[in-house]
């Protein structure tokens, strides 16, 4: 009766599928026993899956801006275009580097290294703000030139495009904050490495929607 009472304490609790698999995860690394990256592939998936469908609904708001704003220029001679001030440019090459931050973070959460994870994405969250900061200038330059919302349509398109793409950068910023609290949290995080890709997944669209933007706020005359 002893023997079997201690064989059935110490057998391993199998999955919830019934595969045999064992759920048990050896410490290591003073990582406090939590499993190493890329633990569950399709909650990953499905995390990202959730961000394309929310990338689809941004990508409809800005063709539709894009498309009110090639007709609007069309419809008479009052569109005045304007050079955009120069800060944008470093505020892009600002974003740019974000990136790699970021990328810098994903591959420490592939070493395991969740204290290199905290300090990439303080410095990716850094540079978000910076960015930010950049856009709220570019507005500055813009007022002092004499161009306001109002002024005519080629301002207003300029000052809606480049507020909807910073509310939307904005949110990145808080799902920055949220990963950076999550792996703080000293206790196993099942979603932890899903969160992780899926925010850059997100911020790298980020990115990309803010090229296209200053593309079109530059060459469309």
């Amino acid at each position: 009766m002893t023997t079997t009472l201690t064989q059935t304490e110490t057998r391993p609790a199998p999955t919830a599928n019934g595969s045999g698999a064992f759920n048990g995860h050896p410490p290591g690394n003073g990582d406090g026993g939590r499993r190493g990256p890329f633990s569950n592939p399709a909650l990953i998936q499905r995390y990202k899956l959730g961000v394309w469908v929310g990338v689809g609904g941004i990508v409809m708001f800005f063709a539709a801006l894009t498309s009110a704003m090639v007709v609007r220029s069309g419809l008479s001679n009052d569109w005045q275009p304007f050079d955009v001030p120069w800060i944008l440019f470093l505020s892009t090459a600002v974003l740019l580097v974000s990136s790699f931050t970021l990328e810098g973070a994903r591959r420490r959460m592939i070493a395991a290294d969740w204290s290199g994870v905290r300090l990439w994405v303080n410095g990716t969250a850094a540079l978000g703000l910076v960015f930010l900061a950049c856009q709220l200038l570019g507005w500055q330059a813009l007022s002092a030139r004499g161009l306001f919302l109002a002024s005519n349509p080629a301002n207003s398109f300029y000052y809606v495009l480049t507020a909807g793409h910073g509310l939307h950068l904005l949110g990145g910023l808080l799902s920055l904050g949220y990963v950076w609290l999550r792996v703080r949290a000293p206790q196993r995080w099942a979603t932890r490495e899903a969160v992780i890709e899926a925010a850059a997944l997100y911020w790298h669209f980020m990115d990309v929607l803010w090229i296209y933007i200053l593309g079109l706020l530059v060459f469309w005359r």
